[in-house]
């Protein structure tokens, strides 16, 4: 009987983690290339090794390259290696990840960040897999699954002519998108306790729980970051904190000293402008301001404890404009 196994890193009960744990089974044994999308911070290269560790390639190396952390100009030795005099710096022969990951499976992380003349290369290879060493003309054979991941949209950068059309059908052959944390909010309690638990752990902290405040501060938190956000929160939360209980105080994303209005609105609403520029006359100029107006005036009246002369000395307008607003808005007071 076939035994799926799902790595403790990938947590999850939601619907949409779901799903991406029942695409994982579904692809890992079939021996396709595999695209994974997703924003930054979703760890991509996790379900990426699940497929490998589920697949009949398991027993074969799992070779990641990360072309983000890979300088620009060595990316092409790194995937393709080099024979030992092919220039001026070759002293020895450097094999290259597509032959390490013989047998095995190789991850190629935000694989739109490669230019366009090693897409037609590494598009080569998947076509024939033979590769190219750098300084000789042999081609050598490799047999390897290649896995690629981005936090773009390949398609669209297919049609700007930015990403090979040929390359990127061969990518789409099997697709895993995986979810933001903030479309699985039911998921951010079990992962946060887990990752806490791995950061007591590591740091030697001593026991470690978290507040009530600071579980609803998790769960109604959007993490744009991500997981990663997530973990990078709850390490310096365990770090940082005074005794066995972290509060909301503990977690504060950024100090509020160092955090500009002009940040604060851009990572709020860049991703809602995004999705309003897609649209024709949307009035996004008036629908934004009156939005940010209302919500800005309904929290400085909560604040105040809805003492209106207060608030309105707080806004820095006049009473009479602050009663006017209300009105406008239908804030309930």
């Amino acid at each position: 009987m076939d035994v799926f196994v799902q790595p403790p890193q990938i947590m999850g009960k939601s619907k949409k983690i779901l799903k991406v744990f029942r695409e994982i089974k579904k692809i890992s044994r079939k021996d396709v290339t595999v695209l994974i999308t997703g924003e930054n911070g979703t760890y991509k290269e996790l379900a990426a090794r699940a497929i490998h560790y589920n697949s009949l390639r398991s027993k074969g190396p799992f070779i990641a390259v990360s072309l983000v952390s890979v300088p620009i100009e060595i990316v092409g030795l790194e995937l393709f290696g080099y024979e030992k005099g092919a220039f001026s710096k070759a002293a020895e022969k450097r094999y290259s990840k597509i032959e390490e990951a013989n047998r095995g499976t190789l991850f190629i992380d935000e694989i739109s960040e490669l230019d366009i003349d090693l897409q037609e290369k590494l598009c080569r290879f998947m076509r024939e897999g033979a590769i190219d060493h750098t300084g000789t003309g042999e081609s050598l054979n490799s047999d390897v699954r290649v896995i690629g991941s981005t936090s773009k949209n390949l398609k669209e950068l297919t049609y700007k002519g930015q990403f090979r059309e040929d390359l990127y059908k061969i990518f789409n052959t099997a697709h895993i998108k995986m979810p933001h944390l903030r479309e699985r909010k039911e998921d951010i309690l079990p992962i946060a306790k887990y990752l806490l638990k791995e950061a007591v752990k590591k740091f030697d902290t001593g026991e470690k729980e978290l507040s009530k405040d600071a579980i609803d501060f998790l769960e109604k938190y959007d993490w744009p970051g991500n997981i990663r956000e997530l973990e990078n929160t709850l390490k310096k939360a365990a770090i940082l904190s005074n005794g066995p209980v972290i509060t909301k105080k503990d977690l504060l994303i950024e100090d509020i000293s160092s955090y500009s209005i002009k940040d604060f609105l851009e990572e709020k609403l860049r991703r809602y402008i995004k999705e309003m520029t897609k649209l024709e006359n949307c009035n996004l100029y008036n629908t934004v301001l009156s939005e940010v107006e209302r919500s800005l005036i309904a929290i400085v009246l909560k604040e105040t404890g809805f003492n209106q002369l207060k608030t309105a000395r707080t806004l820095g307008i006049n009473r009479n404009t602050l009663r006017s607003k209300i009105r406008e808005y239908k804030i309930r007071i």
